[in-house]
């Protein structure tokens, strides 16, 4: 083989790699935004991931809900809690907090945010906090700062503050549970987990679907 014949197939290879980078890049492009609920003024930081492949745009709140209803509570009743952690809701009170526009991410959806930093052996990491877990912190270069608001137990009892959290999608997983993520302090892994419905975990609402501009 000469060196033409070398070249040209290292040139299309080269080519190959700059396109698939600019479209990883673009892949997990994230714009940091807010928002207001119009029902009680709140005001949410949130994140916006666009994906060049399908040409729209997932916008995440990138806070927990704050939004009282019925089935929703503050973590062992401290409300000076709330500005920090946010509410912790029921499923059933879960997919009806989400303001109009909005709505509980679905079990795909979470797939989705989880396979975009890594899958579910690292994404962890990149979904924390950077400060507030006991002892595992994230780097949150995600956006979406994930916090350790606890959980609050169908017997009414609160725990794991500072160490857990478990966010809910709007999906089954049987008559009496739905699927979520967990986050724990000790390490930077995501778990799936099917949990009861009468639990009540942290909520992060997601945008309707946009295109992107």
């Amino acid at each position: 083989m000469n060196m033409k014949q070398l070249v040209k197939p290292m040139a299309s290879a080269g080519i190959f790699l700059v396109l698939l980078l600019f479209t990883w890049q673009k892949s997990h492009a994230q714009t940091m935004g807010s928002m207001t609920d119009p029902r009680d003024g709140q005001d949410y930081k949130t994140v916006s991931y666009d994906n060049v492949l399908s040409d729209t745009s997932v916008t995440w709140m990138a806070e927990n809900l704050n939004y009282k209803i019925p089935g929703s509570y503050v973590y062992d009743n401290k409300e000076e809690l709330r500005a920090k952690i946010g509410l912790l809701y029921t499923w059933e009170a879960a997919m009806k907090a989400c303001p109009k526009g909005w709505h509980l991410p679905s079990d795909n959806e979470w797939e989705m945010l989880v396979d975009k930093f890594g899958g579910y052996e690292k994404a962890g990491k990149a979904l924390k906090s950077k400060k507030g877990w006991a002892e595992v912190n994230g780097t949150n270069s995600s956006g979406f700062n994930a916090i350790p608001a606890g959980y609050r137990a169908t017997d009414g009892s609160f725990d794991y503050l500072d160490r857990f959290g478990f966010w809910w999608s709007s999906t089954d997983a049987g008559e009496d549970e739905a699927w979520t993520r967990y986050l724990y302090w000790y390490n930077s892994k995501v778990f799936r987990n099917a949990n009861p419905k009468s639990n009540a975990g942290s909520c992060r609402c997601v945008q309707d679907i946009a295109p992107v501009k």
